[in-house]
């Protein structure tokens, strides 16, 4: 080979060597890459760490005073707000009643006691009475001469004076036991019937009535189905199973 073609050849082999060195070493221009974060300024990281200071003064002090005129002391404060909800106490209203009220509660009401509630006592022995007569009256006669009561009677007399003739019924007639014959009092310590016709309530079951004359002679016995005379020349009666006897 020529001389003069040696250095020719060289270059040719050494161009794409060239390219390639050249190639690898030039920065990458695609978009893709990101740039370096940008490290926070020393200036910006003092500021956000460190507290401001109305934060430490707020923090070091407690609660500020409240602005305008000096403090007032705690213990007056209590005293003020103590005496603000303390009251005197009010007198209760005294109750009101209507006359027939008035009627029922007289001596009926102990000290301390509130007079509604005996009040309400009274009427509710008042709505018994009535349901019971709006079903079957004669029960009604019948409890009042099993069960006659003080109490009861006051309240017929006041709260519920509809059933005035049936507690003067009531009266007349007798349960059963054992009675002298003169006047009705039935429920006295010597039970007495007044002479009369009387008849038993319903038709009871074993119902058995006897009546004696003084020299202890029995003058009859009855089951109670049929009106029975108790006469004046009676002296005793005893009546048993027959619940109560209503005067006829």
């Amino acid at each position: 080979m020529k001389t003069g073609l040696k250095p020719l050849l060289l270059g040719l082999l050494l161009l794409p060597a060239l390219g390639t060195a050249t190639g690898c070493s030039s920065p990458d221009p695609s978009p893709e890459a990101a740039p370096p974060s940008a490290s926070p300024s020393p200036s910006a990281s003092s500021a956000s760490s460190a507290p401001s200071s109305s934060a430490t003064a707020s923090g070091t002090t407690g609660t500020a005073a409240p602005s305008g005129g000096a403090e007032t002391p705690a213990g007056e404060d209590t005293d003020a707000a103590a005496e603000a909800v303390v009251q005197s106490p009010q007198p209760a209203p005294e109750p009101t009643f209507e006359a027939q009220q008035e009627q029922y509660l007289q001596d009926k009401v102990p000290e301390g006691t509130d007079p509604n509630a005996v009040l309400q006592v009274g009427q509710e022995r008042c709505d018994q009475l009535l349901s019971a007569r709006s079903v079957d009256e004669e029960s009604v006669l019948s409890e009042l001469i099993m069960s006659p009561s003080q109490d009861t009677a006051d309240a017929v007399a006041a709260l519920c004076p509809e059933l005035l003739p049936v507690l003067d019924a009531a009266a007349l007639g007798f349960p059963d036991g054992v009675f002298s014959v003169g006047e009705a009092a039935p429920h006295a310590d010597q039970p007495s019937v007044a002479p009369g016709t009387y008849r038993a309530y319903g038709l009871p079951e074993g119902c058995l009535i006897s009546v004696y004359a003084g020299s202890g002679e029995l003058l009859g016995s009855h089951d109670g189905s049929a009106p029975v005379t108790i006469g004046a020349d009676a002296a005793r009666v005893e009546s048993d199973q027959c619940y109560t006897w209503f005067r006829s």
